[in-house]
This record gives C-alpha cells, sequence and structure tokens, in this order.
C-alpha cells in the first residue's frame, strides 16, 4: 500500500529503462511512495548509448513544479537530470523557500560517457542549486567537475560516492559540516546501469519518512547493495 504522501522527481526519461524517471518511480515504489514525476529531457537510450536528447523547454519544467504542489504537496524531492542553465535556474526558482528535504544527483554525463549537462548548467548549478539543498550525491568524476573542495565547503551536505574507485573496498563518504560518515561496500562483480538515481531517490524516501540524513543514507546504502546482489544472483 502507497504512503499518504508522495516525492516530486525531477529528471530526465530513459527508454531503456535502465535509468532516468523510470528507475526513480520503481525504487519509490518499493520504499512505498507514489512519484510525482516532472520531466526535464527525453533521452533515446540503450544501455550502450545515449542516442539522442531533447530537453523541456524551462518554462514548462517550472510549470510542471508548481503544479506538483498546487495538491497534496509532496514530502521530499530529488532532482536528476537538468541538461542547462536554463532549466537548472528553473528548478531553483520553483523550489527555493520551500521547507521540505532536496535530494540532488548532479547528473552531468551518462554511464556511456554522453554529455548530459552542458557547461553553462554546471555553472548554473554551482551557483543555483549547490549552496541550499539538503544533499548532494556526485561520484567521484562529478565530485571533480564541481570541486570537492566547494562540496566540502559550500554544500549543506554532500556524499561523494565511491564507485568509481579502485579499491576492492568502495566507500561512500557523508560530510555535513566538520562531521564525517563513511559507509563502506565491497566491490562486486558489476555495476548496473542507474545506480545514483537508485541511491538518490532511496536517500529522498528515507527524508521523506522521517529519517534523519545518515540514517537515510545509511538505509539507501544498504538497499542498493542488496539490489546490486540480487541483480548478480538473478543472471
Amino acid at each position: 500500500m502507497l504512503k499518504p504522501h508522495s516525492i516530486l522527481v525531477i529528471a530526465g526519461t530513459d527508454s531503456s529503462g535502465g535509468a532516468g524517471l523510470s528507475r526513480d518511480v520503481a525504487v519509490a515504489a518499493e520504499f512505498g511512495f507514489a512519484v510525482k514525476p516532472v520531466v526535464t529531457a527525453v533521452t533515446a537510450q540503450s544501455n550502450d548509448a545515449v542516442r539522442r536528447v531533447e530537453l523541456v523547454d524551462a518554462d514548462l519544467v517550472k510549470a510542471q513544479i508548481e503544479a506538483a504542489f498546487a495538491d497534496d504537496a509532496p514530502a521530499a524531492v530529488k532532482i536528476g537530470m537538468l541538461g542547462d542553465a536554463a532549466v537548472v535556474r528553473a528548478v531553483a526558482d520553483a523550489l527555493q523557500g520551500r521547507e521540505l528535504p532536496i535530494v540532488l544527483d548532479p547528473v552531468i554525463a551518462s554511464s556511456s560517457g554522453a554529455r548530459l549537462l552542458s557547461d553553462d548548467g554546471i555553472a548554473a548549478l554551482k551557483e543555483s542549486l549547490l549552496p541550499w539543498v539538503t544533499l548532494v550525491t556526485p561520484n567521484l568524476p562529478e565530485a571533480e567537475i564541481l570541486g570537492v573542495e566547494r562540496l566540502h565547503n559550500s554544500c549543506r551536505a554532500a556524499l561523494l560516492k565511491g564507485g568509481h574507485g579502485e579499491s576492492d573496498v568502495l566507500k561512500d563518504v557523508l560530510t555535513q559540516g566538520q562531521s564525517e560518515a563513511v559507509f563502506a561496500a565491497q566491490k562486486q562483480a558489476f555495476t548496473p546501469r542507474g545506480t545514483g538515481c537508485t541511491l538518490s531517490t532511496a536517500i529522498a524516501c528515507g527524508l521523506a519518512d522521517g529519517l534523519a540524513l545518515e540514517a537515510a543514507v545509511r538505509q539507501a546504502h544498504h538497499y542498493v547493495q542488496n539490489w546490486i546482489s540480487g541483480l548478480q544472483a538473478s543472471d
């Protein structure tokens, strides 16, 4: 049975179903939440490549967000692919001042390497969203682009994901001000597409349930490891 509150997911579609909004909806459903979807981009993707991307007009993105709050307000927000500066600013304008948890997964490139956020979009992300969202969840390449020092010093909280690390033990590091928490896991045989979507949506669901940030991250980290293990067992 679904819970009385939904979560708002702002992201692109993925025609392969492996990532983006379709993955977000699947994860939220497992946690008992319906999703209010805000589409920022339509992508034509296979498991191997991004073939085409069409961004949604920024005004329409903002209108979708405002309409989502017009009825029953969501309990948390997850932000994924944004595409360019206009969409970043539209999202920031529509969410600024709303009192609810907001998790930002800064989608800069696809797993296959296709660029999904423009240079001006990265600049707008740093200026308009990073300083005030509840949590930002970059992987290691994204953290380098955004600036590790900026993430530590300018964000309310950051979760640096270690999935691209070379060690046999991968570590996700959560920083909140001067505090730090490490979530370690053994590297698994393969990493499926959509792990970033899965983790950030699971965290948003935990926050929507009223968990403290560290507890929500711990629950989501455990959920992702079990999901990957289940995929390997089914092969």
